[in-house]
């Protein structure tokens, strides 16, 4: 058995929750940004006339290509540390599905326990405990269920800012 201080409290596991869904809504924010910002970048360099001279072109030119190097590198360390924060997401999924899975084999030891017993109080008690038991794993399915979604949620839109930034690359 767990130690009583290892173990989560409901307001941590919500909050837990809570908190990744924030991070990667901020994250995923703050990539829109940079983004956008590229996309201007890259609309602004097709509409610069660029008729001055060779040197002038070339040069703007190239700083215009390095401003939007610069900014998608912006957006590639963003997109990493985003990556972190889903991968930090989805191991507390996999901590709640572990939580339920300890739920799940406890809820098996007391039906087992309940069929040996024959005082009819005890039965009854037992399935109080078993309630108990029911109603935390809803908990940490509701609870791993809203985890999910929202990380799946940010990594489509992670995956559209991708698409959004590729589409646009020269080679």
């Amino acid at each position: 058995m767990a130690k009583k201080s290892d173990l989560p409290t409901h307001n941590e596991v919500e909050e837990t929750v809570e908190k990744n869904e924030e991070e990667m809504t901020e994250k995923i924010e703050e990539i829109e940004v940079v983004t956008e910002d590229v996309e201007n970048i890259r609309e602004t360099h097709e509409d610069l006339d660029l008729e001055t001279t060779v040197e002038g072109m070339e040069e703007v030119d190239t700083l215009m290509d390095k401003t939007e190097d610069d900014t998608v590198e912006i957006f590639d360390e963003e997109d990493e540390n985003l990556e972190e924060i889903q991968e930090e997401a989805e191991d507390y999924e996999n901590e709640l599905d572990e939580r339920h899975e300890t739920a799940e084999t406890d809820l098996g030891k007391l039906s087992d326990a309940s069929g040996q017993i024959e005082t009819q109080d005890t039965i009854n008690d037992l399935a109080d405990v078993k309630t108990s038991v029911l109603e935390e794993m809803d908990f940490l399915d509701d609870n791993d269920q809203k985890a999910m979604e929202a990380r799946e949620e940010n990594e489509q839109a992670q995956q559209e800012l991708e698409n959004r930034i590729n589409s646009g690359r020269r080679i």
